[in-house]
């Protein structure tokens, strides 16, 4: 590619900052609206969960027996312990996966710099093809490893490990719907119209808000399901959602680029298209099973904390099998996933950072990407860092609400949990105060993955990992540090990502790449 400026190209210029921002922001902005939209999807389910044998469910009775309120309010903890792990159980196979989408936005949007429109059609032709061959061989081999992944995760729990295998089956056997979605989002994102999927997110959580509620309370003449009720929610609006993306790509705006022309198929641009991905992927897959292992800290810090409140009460958990253990913590009114119930309302939060980092990401990976094509490294360059600056600047503001008042944002996830609101506070601190090196991190990963620097990306995500998990442990039981101590262990591990990314992305060394 000759970077000067190639036959066919589009003209992208240096604009004055004040255009700059505004062409960031117009990518930027849908595409992170749409991520966090597309996120609540799971949020939503944790509210819902949240609110079983609350005043909003219909089987609501305050003068209801003792034993009929704790069991609701098992359901209730169990039910969004178990989402959270199977978020991440869905991202550990789903991730890996939508890598596709990754390389697919960055490709198409060097292509479309480039001003090949038939190449454009030609990768995301091939992204979806891929996409949705590789996600029916990973859904069988999810659906088999649930049992074992539960077990070992929340062992002692089997509310928690029965609810989550019954909601993951659900979730995973959309994963086609979720993956494809993924690689025909990247078609339009890749063009710089992130705006199309903003729409049709906020159409698809509109419907999981309404079967949500249906579902999970067993509202207009639909059964009662509860926390499987919300995984059927997401998996039916997903399906609405890609059904929308499918349609849209198929109107008469799009027909230049040929997308869903057979003749579109090639084996090589797929086999190029999943060498490109591959080192994201993996790095996912070890980043998810990173996490999923960051929440067995949590989960033997609900242990530990239970056999210490049964210590104090004269009991002798040494001697006690775990169903003595269960019935003599329910007497006590010691809820056994604690921790695990405010880490998942902790990690509803940081959605929000997230998405809103992968969005402004999204654009990052776009305008780098567009300029490249058009043979314009240096302007790359600037709207990378000027990504970052006003994406990290955006959550930085948002971090300031938890830093002065984490128990109201926590309480929107469980009104009536006293307990797991304070459990949750400081750690809710700890994230407020890290938000702009969350979302930095994650702009930056994006640029330099779109750049053509896959394998430097996923290696410094896999050393991150490898802090991740032995920190936490170090930092919450070594230390004494309890559930702060593993939320300033993920805070580390960002910091790992913010400062080697920012540090090669400085350094241009990507500048003469080709994808």
């Amino acid at each position: 590619m000759n970077l000067d400026h190639p036959d066919g190209a589009k003209s992208f210029v240096s604009d004055p900052l004040p255009k700059r921002i505004g062409r960031i922001l117009a990518i930027a902005m849908p595409s992170a609206i749409a991520l966090v939209t597309q996120g609540l999807i799971n949020q939503v389910d944790l509210f819902f969960i949240g609110q079983i044998g609350t005043s909003m469910d219909p089987q609501y009775a305050p003068q209801a027996a003792d034993s009929a309120r704790q069991l609701l309010e098992s359901v209730r903890t169990d039910g969004q312990a178990a989402v959270g792990i199977s978020t991440k159980v869905l991202w550990l196979f789903a991730g890996m996966l939508s890598s596709l989408a990754i390389g697919t936005q960055a490709m198409v949007a060097r292509r479309d710099g480039e001003g090949d429109q038939l190449a454009v059609g030609q990768v995301a032709y091939n992204s979806v093809v891929l996409s949705i061959g590789l996600s029916v061989v990973f859904t069988f081999i999810a659906l088999l490893s649930l049992p074992a992944l539960f077990g070992y995760i929340s062992a002692g729990a089997d509310g928690v490990i029965q609810t989550g295998i019954a909601y993951s089956q659900v979730r995973l056997a959309s994963l086609v719907i979720i993956v494809w979605t993924a690689s025909q989002r990247a078609f339009f994102d890749g063009l710089g119209k992130t705006w199309i999927f903003m729409v049709i997110a906020f159409g698809m959580n509109a419907f999981n808000i309404i079967l949500d509620y249906a579902l999970v309370f067993g509202a207009f003449g639909l059964p009662r399901l509860e926390t499987v009720g919300a995984a059927w929610a997401s998996a039916i609006s997903a399906v609405l959602g890609l059904a929308a993306l499918v349609a849209w790509s198929g109107l008469s705006t799009f027909r230049e680029f040929r997308l869903w022309k057979l003749a579109n198929l090639s084996w090589r641009l797929m086999g190029k298209i999943f060498v490109f991905s591959v080192p994201n992927g993996l790095a996912t897959a070890i980043m998810t099973a990173g996490f999923l292992l960051f929440d067995k800290v949590v989960a033997d810090l609900d242990v530990q904390r239970v056999q210490q409140e049964l210590t104090a009460a004269g009991f002798d958990p040494s001697s006690m099998s775990e169903a003595a253990i269960s019935s003599a913590a329910a007497s006590l009114g010691t809820t056994t996933s604690l921790y695990q119930a405010a880490t998942q309302v902790i990690i509803a939060v940081m959605m929000v950072f997230f998405m809103t980092g992968f969005g402004f990401g999204a654009a990052a990976a776009t305008l780098v990407s567009q300029q490249m094509g058009a043979g314009h490294p240096n302007e790359a360059s600037k709207d990378g860092w000027w990504t970052v600056m006003i994406g990290g600047g955006l959550m930085a503001l948002l971090g300031l609400v938890l830093v002065i008042n984490p128990e109201s944002v926590a309480s929107i996830f469980n009104p009536e949990d006293a307990a797991l609101q304070t459990a949750a506070a400081m750690p809710l601190r700890i994230v407020g105060f890290g938000a702009f090196f969350v979302a930095g991190a994650l702009i930056l990963t994006q640029a330099l993955y779109s750049a053509g620097m896959p394998r430097f990306v996923a290696g410094v995500t896999v050393v991150g990992i490898i802090w991740l998990v032995p920190g936490a442990r170090w930092f919450s039981m070594g230390l004494g540090w309890g559930l702060p101590g593993v939320w300033l262990a993920a805070m580390v591990f960002v910091l790992i990502l913010f400062v080697c990314m920012g540090l090669m992305f400085a350094s241009g060394r990507w500048h003469k790449l080709e994808i």
